[in-house]
């Protein structure tokens, strides 16, 4: 598909070297003869958003690379995580504390500490464990690496695994805690709190859709976070304490069955009776990576379908290439101390291609000239023109050459040589 985006709505300024961001002035036509900046009216352009139904009470879909939103429902309403709180905790180990995976650690009494029967509120620390919880089977005094508590972590959701960690990289579970939310909060999260590391219930153990797809998307950056929740089995190598052991992928996406999912690449299941069924899953398609969180799903199919059903329609869109400038039209400046206008061409076309629920928001054309001299060879490069989306990022850009030679005038010529002869 191909779209050409007509002149009449698009929207230039132009800018000096530093191209620092200006603000928009007076409205000319492209053929206007500008010093400093110009502008012209532009469209806001606006995705089309994936409509589906989902069983999920709140979730979101994310591209990986651009950020773009293709699907919310409920993104930012509170909820209980479960155990894909785990996907936080292995993220700030892996890309924040850079933890040796090699290292060994000795697991304590207090990280594998249950809760007594019938105190499951506030009464007890918030990183005890449940005893109905899920478990990587770990007992005091084991010495084991830091590479298999991750595992363990991720495939078959050590609640156990989670509390060794924490306390190995901060010296004590609610140290980690602390610490780990202050992260969340750097990275964007604004509406997460967590009270332990693995996801079991507490009152204020909270997060939502779209906090968690900022989490899932940090962590899918991470190569060793992407090649752990990628793995059916993992061999846990034997200790002082357990022999060896298979451990196998919980996520159904990944696994062979009803479920498997062929594009699925990770990252995450989670359950509770109080947070019920919950996911977050990456899936790619011809180079481009996708993630969806799903939360509050009543049945355990659930999750799996939906997020299936996203990926799918969000896969079976087609490209659209939209041109905004063609590279034909002419964009003119004065410099002072040139005996003419200096006019500029594209080199080649400026344009986008994206899918129709990614479509950028709010594009914007700016030129930044990059003139450093009067007298300028015709061919020569002199600035670029960008289109910049919402956020103020260039999302493409092309040069700009001059259409003919610039001269100085006689004037300046006799004040450069005067100029160089003192200097």
């Amino acid at each position: 598909m191909k779209k050409i985006l007509s002149r009449s709505v698009h929207k230039v300024t132009e800018q000096n070297d530093h191209c620092t961001p200006e603000a928009f002035v007076s409205i000319v036509p492209p053929m206007f003869m500008v010093f400093f900046f110009c502008a012209f009216l532009v469209g806001p352009l606006y995705a089309k958003p994936l409509q589906i139904d989902v069983h999920a009470k709140s979730a979101i879909m994310m591209n990986l690379d651009t950020g773009a939103i293709l699907f919310e429902k409920n993104a930012n309403s509170a909820a209980f995580p479960a155990s894909i709180t785990k996907i936080a905790t292995a993220l700030y180990v892996l890309e924040v504390m850079h933890a040796d995976l090699a290292k060994i650690v000795t697991v304590s009494a207090e990280s594998i500490k249950m809760k007594p029967p019938k105190k499951n509120g506030s009464s007890v620390p918030a990183y005890w464990l449940d005893i109905d919880g899920t478990r990587m089977g770990l007992v005091k005094g084991e010495e084991i690496s830091i590479e298999s508590l991750l595992h363990g972590l991720m495939l078959v959701s050590g609640n156990d695994a989670a509390n060794v960690l924490a306390e190995a990289m901060s010296g004590s579970v609610p140290a980690f805690v602390n610490d780990l939310n202050q992260y969340l909060l750097s990275i964007g999260c604004r509406d997460t709190h967590f009270s332990n590391p693995h996801g079991l219930h507490h009152s204020e153990h909270k997060t939502t859709a779209y906090d968690m797809c900022l989490i899932a998307r940090k962590a899918m950056g991470s190569p060793k976070f992407r090649e752990i929740v990628s793995k059916l089995n993992y061999l846990k190598p034997a200790t002082n304490k357990n022999s060896e052991e298979h451990l196998r992928q919980f996520n159904h996406l990944l696994r062979p069955g009803r479920f498997f999912y062929s594009n699925a690449i990770g990252i995450k299941t989670g359950y509770t009776s109080l947070a019920q069924n919950t996911l977050v899953a990456a899936a790619e398609h011809e180079g481009r990576i996708l993630v969806a969180v799903l939360l509050g799903c009543e049945k355990r199919d659930d999750r799996y379908e939906d997020a299936k059903s996203l990926f799918e329609m969000a896969f079976a869109e087609q490209k659209i290439h939209r041109t905004f400038f063609s590279g034909n039209e002419i964009y003119s400046r004065s410099i002072e101390g040139a005996a003419n206008t200096l006019q500029a061409l594209l080199t080649h076309e400026l344009a986008i291609d994206y899918y129709p629920a990614e479509e950028p928001e709010n594009i914007k054309a700016q030129i930044c000239w990059k003139i450093s001299q009067r007298s300028i060879q015709k061919g020569a490069v002199v600035g670029e023109m960008r289109l910049i989306d919402a956020k103020g990022n260039t999302i493409q850009s092309q040069p700009l050459v001059a259409k003919e030679e610039v001269k100085s005038t006689f004037m300046y010529m006799l004040k450069d040589r005067w100029d160089r002869f003192f200097h």
